[in-house]
């Protein structure tokens, strides 16, 4: 009966040893839910090692018993919240036994037998179930910088107030950044960059003042504001000041024209093109037919060398006399030189790798400057060195008349894009031709000239090239401006 009670009495310290040492397996589990948090939110987290591809505010699921690793050395669990542009935040958490000890202890006091189950399974063991960090800025690493608003069209300038007759304006806009550009609007349109790297909207107009408002952010919620104004004037900007009384000037002297088109060149390393000499080919003919350019006073140079043109313009320097008016065209390739801070044309026996053999722009001014005439306009299709271009605006007096233009000498040049390169199909030519075909009026200014198809330029070209007009430096400009006479 003793035996039997005795063994009675063991297959319940068994039953009751195997219970207690395992009642955390059955209660609380083998993992525990972890809640993380961050201020600010949106921290990504990773676990020992691996990310958890959550971000905070989350919860994650991990097992109460972990093993130790070149992660977590001592079975512990190591967090770090990772957040752009502030710095890493690393939290360990160690394991601690649970108050489920207690009672495997007591068991283990009353009963013979006690499982270490809990310890096996590692139910035994928790976590601080709640983790929240303080993330900082990493003032060294974030980019406050907000992006850079460029206004390639109009030209606005600061303190100068901006005066267009058209109801409908295109606004061109470069936007530059470290970071990627993540939003620009302009008036609350918001913008995409196109394929040349601009943006670019066409703006409705009203009467009287027009604000232009616009907007730039980065990836990192960096912003820039821009803002200037635009007039629309319903009246003409530019009052006419031909002669309407009078259809003659006074000791006009003989018009000349050298034409100059370069798209074939020897040297292999520099790139044909396809349209000078077809350009040079419409200037040739709209001179010729309905200006007072005579054909025997225009000399046309189909891809020709240097030498060819300098001896052109050794022609006119032997020639001409202070009553006479010279055009100079040229379309080619054109080259600035950031270091020497000197443009060239490419004549067609241009060596790539050799300066000698080009055209400097210095030379073309030297000309301009000892050639005798009463004005000398010059025309190019590329790049005009602008140490020696003098810029400025259109009209600045627009009450002269045109006999007082032509009787004050001219150094005048009319470019197509300033330093920048310009495309191979000319939309500064285009336009050019098709305000002198379409011109009616018998004298016309090449101030004029310009002011009536700039905008046209500006708004047409791919690349944004801004055409200039302006005097020659050092050529002995007093005021005056080439006219032209219609036939």
């Amino acid at each position: 009966m003793m035996r039997k009670k005795t063994i009675i009495i063991l297959l319940i310290s068994l039953i009751l040893g195997f219970f207690f040492g395992s009642c955390a397996t059955m209660f609380n589990g083998t993992s525990q839910v972890i809640n993380l948090n961050s201020s600010p939110q949106g921290a990504e987290v990773t676990v020992n090692g691996r990310s958890t591809n959550k971000i905070t505010p989350c919860h994650i699921e991990v097992p109460r018993k972990v093993k130790a690793s070149r992660f977590n050395l001592k079975n512990e669990y190591n967090y770090v919240f990772h957040k752009g542009g502030y710095i890493d935040v690393k939290v360990q958490d160690y394991r601690k036994i649970d108050e489920i000890l207690w009672v495997n202890c007591a068991a283990t006091v009353f009963f013979v037998f006690t499982f270490p189950t809990d310890f096996i399974t590692g139910a035994a063991y928790s976590y601080n179930g709640d983790i929240e960090v303080e993330l900082r800025v990493d003032y060294l690493a974030t980019d406050l910088i907000p992006p850079v608003i460029s206004i390639v069209s109009p030209e606005v300038k600061r303190g100068f107030k901006h005066i267009v007759e058209d109801e409908n304006i295109i606004i061109r806009l470069k936007v530059e950044d470290e970071n990627p550009v993540s939003f620009v609007s302009v008036n609350n349109i918001r913008l995409i960059e196109n394929e040349y790297g601009f943006y670019q909207v066409n703006l409705g107009l009203k009467s009287g003042l027009n604000t232009v408002s616009i907007k730039a952010i980065d990836s990192k919620n960096n912003i820039s504001n821009e803002m200037f104004t635009i007039e629309l004037n319903d009246k003409p900007v530019y009052t006419d000041f031909f002669i309407k009384d009078d259809n003659k000037l006074i000791n006009t002297g003989e018009y000349h024209a050298l034409i100059i088109g370069v798209q074939d060149y020897d040297d292999p390393l520099i790139n044909d093109l396809d349209n000078p000499v077809a350009d040079a080919e419409k200037i040739y003919s709209v001179l010729s037919t309905k200006y007072n350019f005579k054909q025997e006073n225009i000399q046309f140079l189909r891809n020709p060398g240097s030498n060819e043109i300098t001896m052109a313009l050794e022609y006119y320097f032997d020639n001409l006399s202070e009553n006479d008016n010279l055009l100079i065209f040229y379309a080619g390739h054109g080259f600035w030189d950031k270091r020497f801070k000197q443009g060239y044309w490419l004549p067609s026996d241009a060596v790539s790798n050799n300066r000698g053999t080009w055209l400097a722009n210095s030379t073309i001014r030297d000309y301009m400057r000892g050639i005798s005439t009463k004005h000398s306009l010059l025309i190019t299709d590329a790049c005009f060195s602008g140490g020696i271009f003098k810029s400025r605006d259109a009209f600045p007096d627009a009450s002269k008349a045109i006999n007082k233009l032509y009787a004050l000498p001219s150094r005048k040049a009319m470019t197509s894009g300033a330093l920048s390169e310009v495309p191979d199909k000319s939309v500064f030519i285009e336009y050019l031709i098709k305000r002198l075909e379409q011109n009616n009026q018998k004298h016309l200014s090449s101030e004029q000239l310009f002011a009536s198809f700039k905008i046209a330029v500006i708004n047409n070209s791919p690349n944004s090239q801004i055409p200039q007009f302006g005097e020659v430096r050092e050529t002995g400009d007093e005021g005056g401006d080439f006219i032209f006479i219609r036939k």
